[in-house]
């Protein structure tokens, strides 16, 4: 499969037109890159219950492309997901996550539907789109104050919305989150049950994402070896455990600095190449 930004390149398996030993290493590397970002966007999300979507997926979409990138930000995000849950089920809030992930499935299908014929550097040119937007907007709605809730307290609607901009986002970008911690912040949202019901949110969120693209978008997973995979793996798991070694030791201002900074860089690099592929 080829790899946007290195001509000739391919994750697995060697380019025609190079020797079967530059291949090799130039799949090493870009696997290499793959684990960093997954590390990075894993441990981030065990500490703050958010943020691998943001963090990971842009520099993943960049290294093998916006289709297959986006699925695998979904598998590696709901495959996340399901190994935190363990540990904050008690926490989980069922009600709101009936309503967020009821919102979120139904809207799956539409989305990639919509998305089937998008060229490359259109869903480019979305996918950076939605992590600036929607970090800009998790940043300008975080400095809203008081303690007074916008919303009342069984009211479905405002979940619905957030579910359904939600699974827009997870199927276009593999980024769910920003809707969901919108609300949690007009909602004045427990920390600790908005953490532990966003990650069977996400599990679900992401599930449905993959397979209305793999279903209607025929959207394919990258093309890796075997072995490679189980790097992957490893790198998802050992994300998880990097953040429960720094969640203790990591302020919530210093992670959250952290987020904003890989997030804001992955997504405007994304949508500069999309950019200047639509005008090439």
């Amino acid at each position: 499969m080829p790899v946007p930004g290195f001509p000739g390149g391919r994750i697995a398996g060697p380019p025609e037109a190079a020797s079967p030993r530059v291949a090799r290493a130039y799949s090493c590397r870009v696997l290499a890159l793959l684990v960093l970002a997954i590390l990075v966007g894993g441990s981030l999300q065990r500490v703050t219950g958010m943020g691998f979507g943001l963090v990971a997926g842009p520099f993943i979409v960049l290294l093998v492309g916006p289709l297959e990138g986006v699925l695998l930000v979904n598998v590696v995000g709901a495959a996340m997901a399901l190994l935190i849950v363990g540990r904050v089920l008690r926490g989980v809030d069922w009600r709101r996550y009936g309503w967020l992930a009821a919102a979120s499935v139904s809207v799956s299908v539409p989305a990639a539907l919509l998305l089937r014929d998008a060229s490359p550097a259109a869903l480019e040119v979305g996918i950076g789109s939605v992590v600036v937007g929607a970090m800009t907007l998790a940043l300008v709605t975080s400095r809203l104050r008081g303690e007074r809730r916008r919303f009342g307290e069984r009211d479905p609607r405002p979940l619905i919305v957030t579910g359904v901009a939600s699974g827009f986002g997870s199927v276009a970008a593999g980024i769910g989150g920003p809707p969901l911690a919108v609300y949690a912040v007009l909602d004045r949202w427990d920390t600790k049950s908005f953490a532990a019901t966003a990650q069977p949110f996400f599990m679900t969120n992401a599930l449905a994402a993959m397979a209305a693209k793999i279903a209607f978008a025929d959207a394919t997973f990258p093309a890796f070896a075997w072995w490679e995979w189980l790097v992957i793996a490893g790198a998802l798991v050992g994300g998880i455990g990097l953040g429960e070694l720094l969640a203790p030791r990591l302020s919530r201002e210093a992670t959250r600095r952290v987020l904003i900074v890989l997030a804001y860089a992955g997504g405007v690099a994304t949508l500069v190449r999309g950019l200047v592929h639509l005008l090439a």
